[in-house]
């Protein structure tokens, strides 16, 4: 400003950008907030009124925390530590890990001394029931603002996952289920029950590091996931056979039956999976499907199945020579095929090249819209994938490929297969109808030309109502009156259900099914106007978007293979052409929309299965 080669404007915004970039660089880097120094330490355990001598440092520090150790006259003393900077960017980092790995940490609290408070809570629950855990000395807020828990560490202090396999006995595992079942019976799960966090000594086994703990609100499927972890890391240590004879003996044979669909390489936390060499993976894999076989044998009931992935059969060929009929009844649509060709020929690879990565895109809102109907959380990164190669399956094999896909990968995350049905093929299924539904009334009333309900046949429709209620009926009377199909059909019918239910109830996830779905179809809509643009046409988006609801939607229904390629691209275009869009702009837009949204994705998707598969998540 001195020389006058810079205004005030100028020196201010770069004040604030200057600012901007050093916040974010203490927000994803750290800074000194975020680990107290062992002088401030000290004062705020003066403040709280704890005397401690050798405050320092430990030698294994945490990501999320700062870890000290000391003594008093009574013996050691463990401190966990939360800084200014530590908690300010754990909002944020559980946000991002929670979505996209379903592995947010502890569980997200608003301020630090919620989150010693209610891992003090956990341990102190867990101790009045009379499982060994950490003395807890003090727990709160003081100093510099630092947030401390402490707590005497149990004399058992050996992690169980670095002992001798020799010294761990049937009777140490049975203490330990034993511990299990009351820290349930306590109402806690501890949330990483794996041999990481057990500690084994002369006096018995302990259970520690309460970070990742619930109190009070916990739920069956925290409990089972408890026990699903529990029982895979200890049957690495001592085998299949005696890890399953142990958690019988602890008295949690009820709690071990619901974790069975949970021992899944994708149902346990990354701190017992094996890194992602693919032999270790498919080893562990191996050894999983061996010790589910082997707690289903012992618990005398069958192992859950997972749903098949189907493999291109000779119902391809049908399908190839339905498309075929479906793109002769296209082309017949079109006068003069060299002057389609000029047209196709002549296309702006620009807005082709849009429309291919909005359809890429869709698999986000794809992937959020199974989250919104799962039952269970889903990582983001994976469900995105799992929506990508949906887009092979689906290509491979019609109308059953891509269920099955979605079902199995539910089944991997430890869903039981009617509860990964219901929410899959049929919940995400439904979410899409109604938000459609939804859209269309909009459109409809949003579109410049509107619609005559005149020519709709009412009756008709009536008729195909009823028609359908009776089928239904009949066919609910069927399993409800004949009591060998009621036994096998009514309780994975109620499982169903109360998956479906779950999910309704939750406002939450609700929004996320519906919004999710909205999404789709707008995206959708996009595409094909991406589409058209690349052919120089373009069509109202409120118009296109009915048109594309209506037609798919008929499009479904029709029972012949490579239906709705065929009959979708047909509809299409007559439409299109009926709503003033040149012949060969339409069929053109339609042709290219089919192989952008059906079959250039298929080559993307394929590598995806294949890393589904590698990873045990298919």
């Amino acid at each position: 400003m001195y020389l006058g080669t810079s205004t005030f404007d100028d020196v201010a915004a770069s004040v604030v950008l200057g600012w901007t970039v050093a916040a974010a660089v203490h927000l994803g880097f750290g800074s000194p907030g975020g680990r107290p120094t062992t002088r401030q330490v000290r004062a705020a355990l003066d403040e709280l009124g704890v005397a401690v001598n050798d405050l320092m440092l430990a030698p294994n520090q945490p990501r999320d925390a700062t870890r000290m150790v000391a003594s008093d006259d009574r013996g050691a003393i463990e401190l966990r530590v939360l800084g200014r900077d530590e908690t300010d960017a754990q909002l944020l980092s559980k946000f991002w890990r929670s979505v996209l790995y379903r592995d947010g940490g502890p569980t997200l609290r608003l301020t630090r001394r919620e989150e010693v408070g209610g891992e003090a809570y956990a341990m102190l629950l867990a101790e009045r029931a009379g499982v060994p855990v950490p003395e807890v000395i003090v727990a709160g807020k003081a100093g510099p603002g630092a947030a401390l828990l402490v707590t005497r560490p149990p004399t058992a202090n050996a992690p169980l996952a670095t002992v001798d396999p020799a010294i761990v006995t049937d009777d140490l595992l049975a203490r330990l289920w034993g511990h299990v079942r009351q820290l349930h019976a306590a109402h806690v799960a501890h949330g990483r029950l794996n041999a990481h966090h057990v500690t084994v000594g002369s006096t018995g086994v302990a259970l520690v590091d309460f970070d990742h703990a619930t109190g009070a609100t916990t739920t069956a499927p925290r409990r089972a996931a408890d026990v699903a972890e529990l029982l895979a890391s200890t049957s690495q240590i001592v085998g299949n056979e005696r890890a399953v004879a142990g958690a019988l003996a602890g008295g949690c044979g009820d709690e071990l039956l619901a974790a069975l669909p949970l021992l899944q390489p994708a149902g346990l936390s990354r701190e017992i999976r094996p890194p992602s060499r693919h032999g270790r993976r498919q080893a562990f894999a191996k050894h999983l499907a061996e010790l589910r076989g082997c707690a289903a044998s012992s618990l005398g009931t069958t192992e859950p199945p997972l749903q098949d992935l189907y493999r291109v059969k000779a119902s391809n060929l049908l399908m190839a020579v339905g498309t075929l009929f479906g793109l002769a009844a296209l082309f017949s649509q079109v006068g003069s095929p060299s002057q389609l060709w000029n047209t196709v020929s002549g296309a702006q690879i620009g807005w082709l090249v849009a429309a291919l990565a909005g359809t890429l895109l869709n698999t986000v809102p794809s992937a959020i819209g199974l989250m919104g109907a799962a039952t269970i959380g889903l990582p983001l990164i994976r469900t995105t994938e799992l929506q990508l190669s949906m887009a092979f399956a689906n290509l491979a094999v019609p109308a059953v490929g891509g269920s099955a896909s979605q079902v199995r990968f539910l089944q991997r995350q430890g869903m039981e297969l009617p509860a990964a049905v219901a929410t899959g093929p049929f919940l995400a299924s439904l979410g899409g109808t109604v938000a459609q539904l939804l859209l269309l009334g909009v459109a409809i009333s949003l579109a410049p030309k509107s619609y005559s309900p005149a020519h709709i046949d009412v009756g008709k429709i009536a008729n195909v109502a009823l028609i359908a209620m009776v089928a239904i009926v009949a066919i609910v009377g069927v399993m409800l009156g004949v009591p060998r199909i009621r036994k096998v059909v009514l309780p994975p019918t109620r499982t169903a259900l109360s998956a479906v239910w779950s999910v309704l109830r939750s406002p939450h996830r609700l929004v996320l099914l519906l919004g999710s779905n909205i999404l789709i179809a707008l995206m959708t809509a996009v595409v094909f106007e991406a589409c058209l643009a690349a052919f120089g046409a373009s069509a109202n988006f409120w118009t296109l978007l009915s048109l594309i609801i209506v037609i798919s939607t008929i499009a479904s229904l029709v029972p012949i293979p490579g239906g709705p390629t065929a009959v979708t691209s047909v509809g299409m275009s007559g439409a299109l052409t009926a709503a003033g869009v040149p012949t060969e702009a339409a069929v053109a837009a339609a042709l290219v929309n089919q192989v952008v949204v059906s079959y250039l994705p298929a080559l993307p998707g394929w590598f995806a299965t294949k890393d589904l598969l590698r990873a045990q998540y298919l």
